[in-house]
């Protein structure tokens, strides 16, 4: 009689710990279906775009650096994705803004169709993303500032996202990374200049604070202040990024709202500026903050840079031309003196 309650009670004490256990897995399947979201993409690739993948990076946009590895997906195709803040690219774009998924709703972005302007004339053509234009620059100090390292992986001298290999050799730009800054101060032969780039690095509470690291030339290209072992900078000049493989003059190329330039291969052939997309959200939802003086003299009572190589507003670093956007010398807030020799 005992022997059959004790086994009653045995069982009894088992059923009990398999409900527990199945709520515990019901609760979390719950838990986890409501903190999720989805993403999608609409448009259509180009037949020269080859990867045609959506790459998307959660970030958290309260504390810097803190990412989740990439997912990547379909256009037209409802992806399933935590809620939170995502950094999104497209073959080389990058949407001009974090993007967030809150639980329980679809985002969804729409790419933009670049054709080729009647200005640009050749068999061959290419779409490069304009770094002379802010919102470019915006876009890299985005990823830069969140994901410390740039967005794509990229070959130089060529385009996207290199989505089916690994080789470190072949890519150019995630080497470029600052991870030195944070033991700089036990270098003890760290130059001037590295310690003034790692403080701007290191310093910086918004995206934009990061752009005293780069330079951006008027054809597409970029240089930017990379801190090195030894503990030094090796300014570094960045190509032109390209948004595609070449492609025919009759065709198109789908990008996210940003600042381009198209261009036909051949001697002589200038690159036209194209705009697509909605700009306005993005550039007053990134906004600027004035970070550390590095090389720049505060203004104080000197006079407004009239005579200065290089100045900054509070819009962009770096200026050397009142034509660049954001450049008019009379806004000058801090500016670096001309050379004496």
């Amino acid at each position: 009689m005992a022997t059959k309650l004790f086994k009653e009670i045995f069982e009894g004490a088992q059923m009990n710990q398999i409900y527990k256990v199945l709520f515990i897995f019901l609760f979390a399947g719950v838990a986890q279906a409501q903190s999720m979201g989805a993403l999608v993409v609409n448009g259509e690739a180009g037949k020269f775009q080859i990867f045609a993948k959506v790459k998307a990076v959660r970030c958290d946009a309260q504390v810097r650096g803190q990412c989740d590895a990439p997912v990547y997906f379909g256009l037209r195709q409802e992806t399933a994705l935590p809620a939170g803040t995502y950094i999104v690219g497209f073959e080389n774009s990058i949407y001009p803004d974090l993007v967030k998924v809150d639980a329980g709703s679809t985002r969804v972005l729409n790419l933009e169709k670049i054709t080729v302007p009647s200005k640009v004339t050749g068999e061959v053509v290419r779409v490069y993303r304009d770094f002379s234009n802010m919102i470019e620059q915006k876009k890299l100090y985005l990823s830069m500032y969140y994901m410390n390292r740039h967005f794509f992986r990229l070959e130089k001298d060529n385009f996207g996202d290199l989505y089916l290999t690994g080789s470190w050799e072949r890519d150019f730009v995630q080497r470029f990374n600052y991870e030195l800054c944070a033991k700089i101060s036990s270098y003890s032969e760290a130059s001037n200049a590295a310690k003034n780039v790692c403080a701007g690095w290191s310093g910086a509470k918004a995206p934009l604070d990061l752009r005293d690291l780069f330079s951006f030339n008027s054809d597409g290209t970029f240089q930017e202040m990379w801190v090195t072992y030894p503990a030094d900078v090796i300014p570094t000049k960045h190509p032109r990024y390209i948004v595609s493989a070449p492609f025919s003059a009759s065709d198109f190329v789908s990008v996210f709202p940003g600042a381009y330039k198209v261009q036909a291969d051949g001697k002589g052939q200038r690159a036209v500026a194209v705009k697509v997309g909605n700009l306005t959200s993005s550039e007053r939802t990134l906004r600027y903050s004035l970070n550390t003086d590095l090389s720049f003299t505060s203004l104080g009572e000197v006079s407004p840079c009239l005579d200065a190589q290089t100045w900054k507003t509070d819009q962009r670093s770096y200026c050397t031309n009142d034509n660049q956007e954001g450049c008019n010398r009379t806004q000058a807030e801090t500016c670096e003196a001309m050379s004496q020799y």
